[in-house]
């Protein structure tokens, strides 16, 4: 139980500075590059439709918008941070916030790029990695680079929790 408990705290705190600074990075590459925002409401929509059984949608942006789901979206991508934070901690040990390695987290950021390209995609009607949109290796590069700087940001969030003395003891 113990284990549990630790597992679920370090997992949230790690999964949260991580995607912050995701959040960061993508507001970054919005500015200097001019590269569009992630839209929180199509996921939001996508994740409150799960809750009446619709996993799949021909087309996300044709299905009828639902209260909240802005903030849906928003929540939903902080806890999937937290989720793949807990992947790293099942594969490699909470030891890894001992002393916190790139290898680890990049393996977790990289094998992470299953979920949009098999699940979320596909359920939102972009098809499999996005190939039903106009300009597939976008889709394909833009998950693939989140996902890399996810990697790193889990390993600088490692450090910060290191830093910060609330490693597990």
């Amino acid at each position: 139980m113990a284990y549990l408990f630790k597992l679920s705290f370090y997992s949230i705190i790690l999964g949260a500075i991580a995607t912050a600074l995701l959040d960061l990075w993508n507001i970054a590459r919005h500015y200097l590059f001019d590269t569009p925002l992630t839209k929180y409401e199509f996921i939001g929509r996508w994740m409150l439709y799960m809750l009446d059984g619709q996993f799949y949608h021909a087309s996300i942006k044709a299905a009828q918008a639902l209260p909240y789901e802005l903030m849906a979206g928003w929540i939903g991508h902080y806890f999937i941070g937290m989720v793949f934070a807990a992947l790293l901690f099942l594969l490699f040990g909470l030891k890894w916030l001992e002393k916190p390695t790139f290898k680890p987290a990049i393996t977790v950021g990289m094998v992470t790029v299953i979920v949009p390209y098999f699940i979320m995609h596909p359920g939102m009607g972009m098809g499999i990695a996005g190939y039903l949109t106009p300009n597939p290796m976008s889709v394909i590069t833009k998950v693939i680079i989140s996902h890399v700087v996810f990697g790193v940001t889990l390993y600088l969030g490692g450090h910060l929790i290191k830093r910060m003395k609330l490693r597990p003891a």
